[in-house]
């Protein structure tokens, strides 16, 4: 009778057991309204925000691993709690038609979002449900349309003070603000360093901003519809120069830790020396190739490394070839602040001399030491 009980006792935990794991293996979280879900096909849940999904990776802001980017091939199932714009592949579009791709409905989908088996499922405001491949989506931007969801920025500055025998102020300033929605990417960056000496003698003065504007048209290519540079370098002998420029680019790496794009195409520059030699023009302007290199990846988890080149080929009264180049080491300090660490160099083939006769040198570096904080 013993050997009975205990062979039945023995069959009832299997069972228990075989239960259990197989209720939990197929289980999923209760759908509420305080967190989206992500289910790997490792079994594995991560709960979060869903923050939407560029270059064919989906980006999910975990509240263990902070963000992740997978791609669509590693996810078995997400559920979110609000809704999305979804951004379709635009194979056909045409740089004339831009305006009216933007306002085109079959180009754009908003609704509260799902995906299962490699297929996104949008519900709209009325109940009804639109199925949409991941390999048929461009973009999806994720949260209400609010402009504040739409931004991320961040601000970095540095002080030097010399006391004593020698006398000098530095302040450095670094800026940069990113708009992202499932079509459209918009980036402002600025840069300035200003050092004053002894009797209020400046010994730098130097100023840089740099606006662009991308057209997103599959998940890796974009359009870049504009892109605006300013800059002022006395010291350089450059009292300002415009330059404008259109072009094409292509994400060539977008994973969890590490972001690179490529963009170039033609453009348009306008210089104004702050002197020049007797007979030399103080203005000029050409027409111009440009190439813009952005890369960023993360060492550590708490430090990133970046690199950005931007490089031009101009006529020869213009500098023929410039560049400006940053490498930067940015580690997180507590909460949003952060410590920067960058080194600079800009360069210029063939610079214009002085009215009294000395030329600038063509290579400048200069290393910036800042604390910041992003938003």
């Amino acid at each position: 009778m013993k050997k009975r009980l205990v062979l039945i006792l023995l069959l009832l935990v299997t069972a228990h057991n075989s239960f259990a794991a197989e209720f939990l293996e197929n289980a999923a979280p209760t759908k509420g309204t305080k967190s989206d879900w992500m289910e790997l096909k490792s079994g594995e849940w991560l709960r979060g925000t869903f923050e939407g999904m560029y270059s064919g990776k989906v980006e999910f802001d975990s509240e263990e691993f902070d963000l992740v980017k997978f791609d669509t091939d590693d996810i078995k199932e997400i559920f979110t709690k609000g809704n999305s714009n979804i951004n379709l592949n635009a194979p056909k579009i045409e740089i004339n038609k831009l305006h009216k791709q933007l306002l085109a409905d079959k180009q754009q989908i908003s609704g509260n979002l799902s995906f299962k088996e490699n297929h996104f499922i949008v519900t709209h405001e009325d109940g009804t449900t639109e199925i949409i491949s991941a390999n048929e989506i461009a973009s999806i931007s994720s949260g209400e349309l609010k402009e504040s969801n739409y931004w991320s920025a961040d601000i970095f500055l540095g002080i030097d003070v010399l006391r004593g025998n020698t006398k000098q102020v530095t302040i450095t300033g670094k800026a940069s603000a990113e708009r992202r929605t499932a079509l459209t990417r918009f980036r402002a960056d600025y840069l300035t360093t200003y050092t004053e000496v002894s009797k209020g003698e400046k010994t730098a003065d130097n100023k840089r901003l740099t606006s662009s504007f991308d057209l997103y048209q599959t998940q890796h290519f974009y359009w870049r519809a504009a892109s605006v540079e300013y800059v002022s370098d006395p010291f350089k002998n450059i009292d300002s120069k415009y330059t404008l420029g259109v072009g094409a680019g292509y994400d060539i790496i977008y994973t969890s830790s590490t972001d690179w794009s490529i963009t170039t195409g033609p453009g348009y520059q306008y210089l104004e020396y702050s002197s020049v030699e007797v007979g030399e023009n103080k203005s000029v302007s050409t027409a111009l190739l440009f190439l813009d290199s952005r890369f960023k990846t993360e060492v550590t988890d708490d430090i990133d490394f970046i690199w950005n080149y931007h490089m031009y080929f101009v006529n020869k009264e213009s500098g023929t070839y410039t560049h400006h180049m940053e490498t930067t080491l940015e580690t997180e300090l507590v909460e949003d602040f952060k410590l920067n660490l960058s080194l600079f160099w800009d360069r210029i083939e063939n610079p214009v001399i002085f009215a009294d006769g000395t030329s600038p040198d063509k290579d400048d570096f200069k290393t910036m030491f800042s604390v910041g904080y992003s938003y």
